[in-house]
């Protein structure tokens, strides 16, 4: 026992020196962790979860920046992901829109919706300076 402890007092000097040097390994994993859970959660927090019934699609999906609009049976209306109402429809189009020159709106109306109600949105889009208004559909399987 006695000779542990004698060669520890005689130790080098640079086994008893502190480590000044920064582990990024802990650093990487804890980004890559949190960079997964961004990609996770970043589709679910693209549109209002507003329960609707698209109709089926019969052409290819268009991939693009968009303004969507969505209007359920219940009547509830949502411009992008924030909740809207008839009266502060075009006001919140125009917001929308202003951010980029012709941006298309797309609109995703229940199945059951009267049609009534779509052309007041359609009127809303293209009041509000839409470039092109298209109506949300599921993509065919």
């Amino acid at each position: 026992m006695g000779r542990y402890a004698l060669s520890r007092l005689r130790a080098s000097d640079s086994e008893l020196e502190p480590v000044t040097e920064v582990n990024i390994i802990p650093v990487i994993d804890i980004s890559l962790v949190l960079l997964v859970i961004l990609f996770v959660t970043a589709p679910l927090l693209s549109y209002p979860n507003l329960p609707i019934e698209l109709p089926k699609a019969r052409g290819q999906e268009d991939q693009g920046r968009a303004v969507h609009v969505t209007l359920t049976a219940e009547g509830r209306l949502a411009v992008g992901s924030r909740d809207a109402d008839w009266e502060r429809l075009g006001a919140l189009l125009g917001e929308e829109l202003g951010k980029g020159a012709k941006t298309p709106v797309v609109l995703r109306v229940d199945r059951s919706v009267p049609y009534s109600s779509v052309e007041r949105l359609i009127a809303a889009a293209k009041g509000a300076g839409a470039g092109s208004v298209s109506l949300g559909t599921e993509p065919p399987r």
